[in-house]
């Protein structure tokens, strides 16, 4: 099994970017949005007294405080999560490639080998399928 906490490819760096992409800008613009519409719409529509918006300050604070403690744990269980779906899908690309760069090379007994349950499995076998068609 490998390490997990070390990024082996180029194309894993890809999709972990990407997956950290896809949790990072929903949550900043989901939390612009409700900041605004919370404090500043939710003030103007109501016409809130400065006195009374003085007094929200504690909440926003403890708002505050439950986002710097939830965000960072939720961004690493999301991004755990990423890890895993980025490992899956690039071991069996990565052995596929490393495979037919050795029956490019003459080096293997030009057949794939696939595992049991390898999401890439029919692909390997339509390679598998090609390259006999090609040696008759």
């Amino acid at each position: 099994m490998r390490n997990f906490l070390v990024v082996q490819s180029r194309l894993e760096r890809h999709y972990l970017r990407l997956i950290a992409l896809a949790i990072i800008l929903p949550t900043v613009i989901v939390g612009s949005c409700m900041y605004y519409v919370i404090f500043n719409l939710m003030a103007e529509q109501l016409g809130i007294p400065e006195v009374i918006s003085y007094h929200l300050l504690p909440v926003v604070e403890k708002v505050n405080i439950v986002l710097i403690i939830s965000l960072p744990v939720i961004f690493l269980v999301l991004f755990s999560i990423g890890r895993i779906i980025a490992r899956n899908l690039v071991g069996p690309i990565e052995r596929l490639e490393n495979e037919l760069e050795l029956i490019i090379k003459n080096r293997s007994t030009e057949r794939l080998r696939v595992r049991e349950n390898d999401r890439l499995r029919r692909l390997v076998e339509d390679v598998n399928t090609l390259l006999e068609r090609c040696r008759t």
